[in-house]
C-alpha cells in the first residue's frame, strides 16, 4: 500500500494545500510511524517540503506543516470549445490560472486541427501534466470521446486518442454543464442536491448529487435544451435536426434574431437586457417571453426530481428583478405542493465557468495521469 499512500498524501496536500503529519495519520488511518516513512521518501523525492511550525498551546515538539513542492509538478492545460471560440488557459496544480488564450471560430475555421496547432505552440512555453477539455454537448468521459457535437458536426470524435497521441499527455474530457457544476459544487457544498440550468447560445442542465457511500457528488447530465416545445408550423429547426426545441426559443441568440426580425437593427443580447431593465416597453416584452418556456423547464425539473436548489446561469441572470418576481409567481401558481416554494438562485456570472470547472475536473484526476506513473515508476504498493 505503500504506494497509493503515497498518492493518497499528495492528493490530500493537493486539496487541503498543507496538512500535518498527525492529520495525514488520522485521515489515512495509518500509524504515525508509517506516515513519517512515506513523508521521508516523498520529501526526500523533494516532491513535498516541511516548513512553519504549526502554533498550538501544547508544550514540546510542535509539528510542521507539508506542502506541495510546486517546482516538481507540471501544469494543468485546461480547454473549452465554446460557442463562438475555444477557450484555452493554463493553470497550477492549485488551480491557479497562469494564463488564458482564446481562439475564435469562423464559418470556415477547422476548430480541431487549429486547436491542436495552438496547443502546440503553447507547450513550447508551459510544461503540461493533463489536458483537461470541456465541450457543449453529448460526451462519453469514461472513453473520452465526444459522441455528438451539433455545434461542431462531431459524432463520436475520440478527443482521447486525438490530443494523447499527439502530445503524450493524459487527456480528459467532460460536458461543459458538468463542469460549471463542478465549479459551482463548492459554493453550494451544503445541499444534497442541486440543478444546474446554463442559458447561453445553447441550454443545457445538469444535476447534482450527493453520494454518501462514495463521499462524492455525481453529476447527471440532461439534453434538457433538445425537449421539444414550440409545435407550430413556424417552429424554427434545431442544430439536433428537429423543430421547435427549447434552445430555440430560449437561446440568447434567438432573442436577438427576434429583436432583429421587428426592428431591423442588430442589439447584442447584452443591450436588449440593458434597454429592459431601463424599463423599455419593446425590449421588456421580448424578455417577458422567456418565462413561458423558462418556467416549463423548472416545473418539469421539480416535479420529477424536486431538488433542494435550482441555480441558473448565464447571461440572463443580469436582468432586473421584474423578471424574476414574474417567474416566482408562476412557479408558486403552477406547483403541484403549493405549500412547498421552489427555490431559484441566479449565479453570478462568469463567463469562465467552464474553464474553472475544467481546471478542478483536471486537479481531481492528477493521479491517474501518465506524469503522476512516473513518479513512482517501479514502486509497489507491499
Amino acid at each position: 500500500m505503500k504506494r497509493n499512500n503515497k498518492i493518497a498524501i499528495l492528493n490530500l496536500l493537493i486539496t487541503k494545500k498543507k496538512i500535518t503529519r498527525n492529520e495525514l495519520a488520522e485521515i489515512l488511518g495509518i500509524s504515525r510511524m508509517a506516515v513519517s516513512k512515506l513523508v521521508k521518501s516523498l520529501i526526500e523525492k523533494k516532491y513535498i517540503i516541511e516548513t512553519d511550525t504549526v502554533d498550538t498551546s501544547k508544550t514540546g515538539k510542535k509539528p510542521k506543516y507539508l506542502y506541495i513542492n510546486l517546482d516538481k509538478f507540471q501544469n494543468i492545460m485546461a480547454i473549452y470549445f465554446g460557442l463562438s471560440s475555444v477557450t484555452i488557459s493554463i493553470a497550477d496544480i492549485y488551480g491557479k490560472i497562469l494564463t488564458t488564450e482564446s481562439i475564435s471560430i469562423g464559418s470556415k475555421t477547422d476548430v480541431l486541427n487549429t486547436t491542436l496547432k495552438k496547443v502546440s505552440e503553447i507547450l513550447k512555453k508551459y510544461k503540461i501534466m493533463l489536458i483537461s477539455i470541456g465541450m457543449n454537448g453529448i460526451v462519453d468521459s469514461f472513453r473520452g470521446i465526444a459522441k455528438i457535437s451539433t455545434y461542431y458536426h462531431w459524432k463520436n470524435l475520440n478527443l482521447k486518442e486525438i490530443f494523447e497521441k499527439n502530445f503524450n499527455i493524459t487527456t480528459i474530457i467532460e460536458n461543459g454543464v458538468n463542469l460549471i457544476a463542478l465549479s459551482q459544487s463548492k459554493i453550494y457544498e451544503s445541499q444534497k442536491d442541486f440543478v444546474i440550468l446554463n442559458i447561453e447560445n445553447g441550454v443545457g442542465s445538469t444535476i447534482s448529487k450527493y453520494d454518501s457511500i462514495s463521499n462524492k457528488r455525481i453529476f447527471e447530465l440532461k439534453e434538457i435544451g433538445h425537449i421539444p416545445f414550440d409545435y407550430s408550423e413556424s417552429s424554427l429547426l434545431c442544430v439536433c435536426g428537429n423543430k421547435g426545441c427549447l434552445e430555440t426559443v430560449m437561446a440568447n441568440w434567438r432573442i436577438e434574431e427576434k429583436v432583429y426580425t421587428k426592428t431591423g437593427e442588430h442589439f447584442s443580447y447584452d443591450k436588449i437586457i440593458e434597454e429592459a431593465n431601463k424599463n423599455k416597453s419593446f425590449f421588456r416584452d421580448e424578455i417577458l417571453t422567456l418565462l413561458r418556456p423558462l418556467s416549463y423547464i423548472i416545473l418539469w425539473i421539480n416535479n420529477l426530481i424536486t431538488p433542494e436548489k435550482i441555480i441558473i446561469t448565464g447571461k440572463i441572470t443580469f436582468i432586473d428583478n421584474f423578471f424574476w418576481k414574474e417567474l416566482k409567481r408562476i412557479l408558486k401558481n403552477n406547483s403541484l405542493d403549493k405549500t412547498k416554494e421552489i427555490i431559484i438562485e441566479r449565479s453570478d456570472y462568469n463567463d469562465n465557468l467552464i474553464i474553472k470547472g475544467a481546471i478542478q475536473y483536471g486537479i481531481e484526476n492528477i493521479t491517474n495521469s501518465l506524469f503522476f506513473e512516473s513518479m513512482f515508476k517501479g514502486e509497489s504498493n507491499v
